[in-house]
């Protein structure tokens, strides 16, 4: 009877143990991951815009864009307004505008210099680095003819 009552509070000791070890062992590996500064970034999904393209004084098709950026996690949660607005705002006035880029006269070269130009137009806007990075995930256009009803 001693015997076993001698296993259950060696048992009970040994448990005891391993928990408060491995709860010392996660508290130090998770003060290591947050020291190395690093910031924590989410990425965000823009809905699709149709943006026309004009050329000649007619429209003469459509650009599809769709875009992922991603945002300071900490500068996010100061944010009160929703930089997804901002993205797909600068996006259709630089598309459409066509300065930065010819979308009728297109290069390879030309696309990063539009994600580059819409993080910075919409930080400038914001007054704050949040927008790290802008992604294109769908950029597409479509001919004026080529349309349900477009005519030439």
């Amino acid at each position: 009877m001693i015997k076993f009552l001698m296993v259950g509070i060696w048992a009970s000791i040994v448990s005891l143990g391993a928990a408060f070890g491995m709860l010392q062992w996660n508290k130090h590996s998770d003060v290591g991951a947050e020291g190395g500064g690093e910031t924590k970034l989410e990425e965000y999904r823009t809905k699709a815009i149709n943006v026309p393209i004009i050329g000649a004084g007619t429209i003469q098709g459509y650009m599809v864009a769709q875009f992922v950026f991603t945002v300071d996690a900490e500068a996010m949660k100061k944010m009160q307004v929703n930089p997804e607005v901002y993205v797909l705002d600068e996006a259709f006035k630089t598309i459409y505008a066509g300065e930065q880029v010819n979308f009728q006269n297109m290069k390879k070269q030309d696309l990063p210099v539009l994600a580059k130009k819409l993080g910075e137009n919409v930080n400038k806007r914001l007054g704050v680095q949040v927008v790290k990075e802008v992604l294109i995930d769908q950029l597409s256009y479509i001919p004026k003819k080529d349309m349900r009803g477009g005519k030439s």
